[in-house]
């Protein structure tokens, strides 16, 4: 009876936190429709390359983020580290680059709450000559566009709020930006890139110290290396101390899986962060450090009440994650799996594994990276 209890108490706190249940893509970069549901606390996304792994991301990332003009922007940077450099590279998000068919991602969370984001282009004159050329007369009609509009709504069953924001372009400079007036976005979302260098670790680490919870880190790093007793920041840039030796090294004196590594349980520990989304868990990372990094983040997802959204296509990993929830049962309702495959008569479909399914799967051998159809 005892276990019972817990169990159900432990499933009510999954659907207490303040998290997606669902989510649709329409006319997204690579993704012509992809719906996901019955998402947890702990979702991970496995596929081919291109196949809409990171794509799934990028669309949380901009649901969490759509009153704010310059959320496309940094999310194009988690690929190409750039900002856009003219209006040109709004394309980029649009499917097959057909400005005719505006990208939309909708998704439900599990307090009822819907979310609705809808991006277009306009032109708004903003006082400039937004024709570097003069334009020479044709009988062909032209249309200019210079801004990309974020339509996006708020509902819940009492009502449906709606909102813009935009951001306007000018031979490759922003020449203005309009906030959604009326709505403050209460959630977070931290976005870890496969670029150990884009990350905000130094961010997070300040975070925790401020709120005397750097130990929380440092514990975790010790099981990553049990030589490490010391982490600390000094200006933005982080220092591991390590016994035998006399002085702090900076981060980048150690090597990349530390690095990915602290940056994961960092954000996963901020307590600022609602959702974290991380993309190719296991670059940088040794085969070693999975397990201990998969207990880490559903640990830390749960006593700091968020949830993550993580890609792989690393079958070492996987088996890891494996292990793991079989040391650790009461991680395994929070945990959902997802197979993301292009199909060629149903866009792409998101195939589902709860932990018993992927026990089977792994038990059996399994492939659950791609499913041939």
């Amino acid at each position: 009876p005892n276990e019972i209890i817990s169990i159900f108490a432990y499933q009510v706190k999954i659907y207490n936190m303040d998290g997606f249940k669902s989510i649709e893509i329409q006319k997204y970069r690579g993704v012509n429709h992809l719906a996901i549901d019955d998402l947890s606390r702990v979702n991970i996304f496995l596929g081919h390359n291109n196949s809409g792994k990171s794509t799934i991301l990028e669309s949380l990332m901009l649901l969490m983020g759509m009153s704010n003009p310059d959320i496309v922007q940094r999310v194009n940077s988690f690929r190409t580290r750039n900002l856009f450099s003219n209006f040109n590279d709004v394309r980029y998000i649009f499917h097959n680059l057909d400005f005719s068919q505006a990208p939309e991602i909708q998704a439900q969370q599990f307090d009822g709450i819907g979310r609705i984001l809808k991006m277009n282009l306009t032109y708004i004159f903003d006082g400039k000559d937004n024709q570097a050329q003069p334009q020479i007369p044709t009988s062909e009609t032209k249309v200019f566009l210079n801004t990309l509009e974020m339509n996006f709504s708020i509902s819940s069953e009492k009502e449906t709020k709606s909102y813009r924001s935009s951001v306007t372009f000018h031979q490759g400079a922003v020449t203005r930006k309009t906030i959604a007036e009326g709505y403050l976005e209460k959630n977070s979302a931290s976005f870890l890139s496969a670029d150990l260098m884009a990350n905000n670790t130094a961010n997070d680490l300040a975070e925790l110290i401020k709120r005397k919870k750097k130990d929380i880190v440092l514990e975790r790093l010790v099981k990553f290396d049990d030589r490490i007793n010391a982490i600390e920041t000094i200006g933005n840039e982080i220092f591991i101390g390590f016994e035998g030796m006399g002085e702090l090294l900076p981060i980048g004196m150690t090597g990349d899986g530390l690095r990915r590594y602290l940056s994961i349980v960092a954000s996963s520990a901020n307590t600022t962060n609602n959702i974290i989304l991380i993309d190719e868990i296991d670059n940088g990372l040794h085969y070693s450090a999975y397990k201990k990094l998969w207990e880490s983040i559903f640990a830390l997802a749960t006593d700091t009440n968020k949830q993550v959204f993580i890609t792989t296509h690393s079958e070492e990993t996987l088996r890891h994650l494996y292990q793991m929830l079989e040391e650790n049962s009461q991680h395994q309702d929070a945990f959902r799996l997802y197979t993301i495959e292009q199909t060629l008569k149903k866009d792409h479909q998101a195939y589902k594994y709860t932990y018993e399914a992927f026990k089977d799967a792994c038990l059996n051998e399994v492939e659950l990276r791609s499913i041939i159809l």
